[in-house]
């Protein structure tokens, strides 16, 4: 019977498809599991691996890995398109990043270029196989002023121009800066918000960079050390693993560019120093797992943090896959009540959710403010809550098998979430 929709069964059967359509598995597994693919399944492969930001790639690996799977024209020309489509928007992307890099040459202004802009010329060495959004340099912290003035006089300006001043002790860089049909452009003078649970030795990035030539520019970039913790926080702590299988496969294409040249020692050591040993232990056993990445089994154990349970690396799995609109809406408030063990503690969850605070009232339904009118509030939130979750809590009384998969989930992202924020 084939797997319910939605449910986890589904979601690791597309994510094992998408691995083999990449290349990944034996190639008596590939060929057996893509001869059985459907015209519908061709369809959500494309549709995933767009969504994962990694459809050129697809593109590129179906003609040099998988030559002589028969991936359906019609599929092909798809990817095809998405590839040209990217290749260009790379090519449009280079050259504003050069204008941007000659200007800050000339003022004399050192500048690392972080994530995407190197990867995809340097690491990955085709601009069209690794999509970006925008582009991330790291100047000093006394350069930021002159940065930004030169940005401004080449016609960029604040996507957001109610924000005038940037607190520099919450924030590790400017507001992004754009113009007429360019990308975003962030200007970092770090690597983490200042107020993170972190201790990024700045001077140490600074130091340890190395000088690469990027978009016909003289520039720095991270050691393949630093860039390997950056990419694995970045991924974990900053973006939950909804990056998808593009964060992943920036670490395999790391080890795979710099091999014996990475100094593993160095990653456990600045990694427990810096206080984020968790984050690069799960982020390397995922693409280890996923994608075969060449970690040393000796640095994952240095780096495995006490009490260490397998099933993160399974949740964080689930979230890479994960479908970012169920059909049910579940919210990990009802998920934690449909959860609780007892009738007392479902009672607790109850009235928490139906009876917030004045103060959280306020937010929810600005027009009460913090009036005693607030009170009066209350049963436009019930209605609400019913609005809301009449569907969902009508599925799951029914046990409805997607509505229950999407509880286990929920349950499962809250659990890992809670991993992630909590500091050890």
């Amino acid at each position: 019977m084939a797997p319910v929709r939605g449910t986890r069964v589904d979601r690791e059967a597309e994510g094992e498809t998408l691995l083999y359509c990449l290349g990944f598995g034996s190639q008596a597994a590939r060929a057996s599991r893509l001869r059985q693919l459907s015209d519908h399944d061709w369809d959500d492969v494309v549709e995933q691996s767009a969504k994962q930001g990694i459809a050129a790639l697809l593109y590129h690996r179906s003609n040099t890995v998988n030559v002589g799977v028969n991936v359906p024209t019609r599929v092909t020309q798809r990817l095809h398109g998405i590839a040209v489509g990217s290749a260009l928007k790379g090519l449009r992307l280079y050259q504003e990043l050069s204008q941007i890099l000659g200007v800050l040459h000339d003022e004399g202004i050192p500048v690392i270029v972080l994530k995407g802009a190197y990867l995809a010329e340097v690491v990955y060495r085709n601009v069209a196989l690794r999509s970006m959004g925008d582009i991330d340099l790291m100047v000093r912290k006394g350069d930021l002023s002159r940065v930004e003035a030169k940005l401004l006089a080449m016609g960029y300006a604040q996507r957001m121009q109610w924000h005038i001043d940037v607190d520099y002790a919450t924030h590790h860089h400017l507001h992004p800066l754009t113009r007429a049909e360019g990308v975003p452009i962030e200007i970092h003078w770090t690597i983490e918000r200042p107020t993170n649970p972190f201790t990024i030795d700045i001077d140490g990035l600074w130091r340890r960079a190395r000088p690469a030539r990027i978009a016909g520019a003289d520039v720095l970039v991270l050691c393949p050390e630093d860039l390997l913790l950056h990419l694995c926080l970045h991924t974990a702590f900053d973006h939950r693993f909804l990056l998808g299988l593009r964060a992943c496969w920036d670490i395999f294409e790391i080890i795979q560019h710099h091999g014996p040249d990475i100094d593993w020692k160095q990653v456990q050591d600045r990694a427990r120093e810096w206080g984020i040993a968790k984050y690069v232990h799960l982020t390397l056993q995922l693409a280890k797992e996923l994608l075969g990445a060449a970690v040393p089994v000796q640095a994952l154990a240095a780096l495995k943090p006490n009490g260490f349970q397998p099933r993160l690396i399974a949740w964080a799995s689930a979230e890479i896959f994960a479908e970012q609109t169920p059909t049910i809406p579940v919210s990990p408030r009802l998920a934690e009540m449909w959860g609780a063990r007892g009738i007392r503690e479902k009672a607790l969850l109850l009235m928490k959710s139906a009876f917030p605070s004045p103060r959280a009232m306020g937010r929810m339904y600005p027009a009460a403010g913090d009036s005693k009118w607030v009170y009066l509030y209350y049963p436009l939130r019930w209605r609400d809550l019913l609005l809301q979750y009449r569907g969902s809590g009508w599925q799951l009384i029914r046990r409805n098998e997607e509505a229950m998969s999407l509880i286990e989930r929920e349950h499962e992202r809250a659990a890992l979430m809670d991993w992630l924020k909590s500091v050890d």
